[in-house]
C-alpha cells in the first residue's frame, strides 16, 4: 500500500464549553495563525460543537494567511469536553469532517498532557467546567468532570448556578436579598421568581457561567453569601488537585478561564504545588497525535 506524504499542515483543537480554539501549524511545527469559535461541548450539543470546530479551524486558516483549500489535506486532532463519554464520542464518529484526518479525545488529556510535556504530572481545570487529573506514565486517571448537571463543582457554571439558586431564595423571601441577589437579576434583567427561572431554564452552561467575575468580584469584597459559594467551591477544588497531585507525584498546572481568579481561594499546599505550563492543549493535542495516543480517528 502506497504511503500517504506527511501533511503540510496540522491543527490543534481546544473545544471547551464555552469556546473553541484552534491553532495551525506547519510540518515543523511552527504556529502559524489561530481562530476562535463558540462551544464546542461534544457531550451537551453535538451538532454545535462540529461546526465550532470547522469554524475554529477555518479561522486559524485565515489568520494564517493560508488558503481553505488546504483544509482538505489537513490533521486535524482535537481535545474535546465531553469527548470521554462512550455516546458522545460514537456520535462524533459519524461526523462527515472536511479534513484529511480528524482525530480526538477528551479535553482533560490534551490540556494535561501539553501542560506536562508528557511526563507525569497533575492538573487543575477551572473554566465553565471543572476537573482535576493526574498522568502517570502515560495513563490519565480523572477526578471529577461529570458535568454541568451532576458535577463540575467550583466551576464557573457552578459558581453562576449557585448564585441563581441562592437568588431564587432570595425572591421567595427564604434568605435575605443582597447585592448577590441584586447582580444576579440585573445581569439577567428578571425581577421575579417566575421571569429568572423562564429565563434559565434552558439555558446552556456558559449562561451561568457569565456570573462568575460578579461573584468573584463580591466574594473579595467580603460580602457574605459570595463568600460562602467560591469558598465551598474552592474547598473541592482543592480537594480534587491534591488527589491529583499525590497520585501522580509530580507538579500541578492550572488552566482553564477562571484558573486564574480562583487561584488566591485554593488551599496553600495546591498552590505552593504550582508551576508552569509547558505547552497548551492545542500543541498537547498534536504531540498526543504524534505519539499515536490521541485515541479515535476519522
Amino acid at each position: 500500500m502506497k504511503q500517504q506524504p506527511t501533511p503540510r499542515y496540522f491543527v490543534g483543537v481546544d473545544g471547551g464549553g464555552t469556546k473553541c480554539r484552534a491553532e495551525l501549524y506547519d510540518s515543523q511545527g511552527k504556529l502559524l495563525g489561530a481562530g476562535i469559535s463558540g462551544s464546542a461541548n461534544i457531550a451537551r450539543h453535538g451538532n454545535t460543537a462540529t461546526q465550532s470546530i470547522a469554524t475554529a479551524v477555518a479561522q486559524a486558516f485565515t489568520a494564517a494567511n493560508v488558503s481553505d483549500t488546504e483544509i482538505t489535506e489537513t490533521v486535524v486532532c482535537a481535545g474535546l469536553a465531553g469527548a470521554n463519554l462512550p455516546s458522545a464520542a460514537a456520535a462524533l464518529r459519524q461526523w462527515q469532517h472536511p479534513f484529511r484526518a480528524f482525530h480526538f479525545t477528551s479535553d482533560l488529556a490534551t490540556a494535561i498532557y501539553g501542560a506536562h510535556g508528557g511526563q507525569n504530572g497533575a492538573v487543575l481545570v477551572i473554566g465553565t467546567g471543572s476537573c482535576a487529573a493526574a498522568m502517570v506514565d502515560g495513563k490519565l486517571t480523572q477526578f471529577g468532570g461529570h458535568g454541568f448537571l451532576l458535577g463540575d463543582k467550583g466551576s464557573g457554571a457552578w459558581l453562576g448556578k449557585q448564585a441563581v439558586m441562592y437568588t431564587l431564595e432570595a425572591l421567595d423571601g427564604v434568605v435575605p436579598q443582597d447585592e448577590l441577589t441584586a447582580a444576579v437579576c440585573n445581569h439577567y434583567q428578571c425581577d421575579t421568581p417566575t421571569a429568572l427561572v423562564d429565563r434559565l431554564n434552558q439555558a446552556h452552561p456558559g449562561s451561568f457561567g457569565e456570573m462568575c467575575p460578579a461573584i468573584l468580584s463580591l466574594a473579595g469584597a467580603n460580602l457574605a453569601s459570595a463568600t460562602a459559594l467560591v469558598t465551598r467551591g474552592s474547598a473541592y477544588l482543592s480537594d480534587i488537585a491534591r488527589k491529583a497531585i499525590t497520585l501522580s507525584q509530580g507538579q500541578l498546572v492550572m488552566t482553564g478561564g477562571v484558573a486564574e481568579a480562583m487561584q488566591p481561594w485554593l488551599d496553600s499546599d495546591i498552590r505552593d504545588a504550582l508551576t508552569a505550563t509547558q505547552f497548551g492543549p492545542e500543541w498537547g493535542a498534536v504531540l498526543l497525535h504524534q505519539k499515536g495516543d490521541l485515541g479515535d480517528a476519522l
